[in-house]
């Protein structure tokens, strides 16, 4: 099974900074502004998040696991 926990860890002083924790399969700390986050959901971001999802479902699964597990479907929820 594949896991990735995201974390705000700190907001600047001014609040247009916020900075964000990244754990599990992935790991990482980034710092995102505010003001990005406020724009509509793109194509190349549901075209990088459905990445993640399908290799995140391949972690640790044979191919044919993986392939029926996405064709079942895979459920995100924040």
């Amino acid at each position: 099974m594949s896991a990735v926990t995201v974390r705000l860890t700190s907001i600047c002083s001014g609040g247009g900074h916020l900075t964000f924790t990244v754990s599990g399969d992935a790991v990482l700390t980034r710092t995102l502004d505010l003001s990005s986050l406020t724009d509509p959901i793109e194509a190349s971001d549901v075209e990088a998040f459905l990445k993640i999802i399908c290799k995140m479902a391949k972690k640790g699964r044979t191919l044919n696991q993986a392939r029926t597990l996405l064709q079942a479907g895979v459920t995100v929820t924040v």
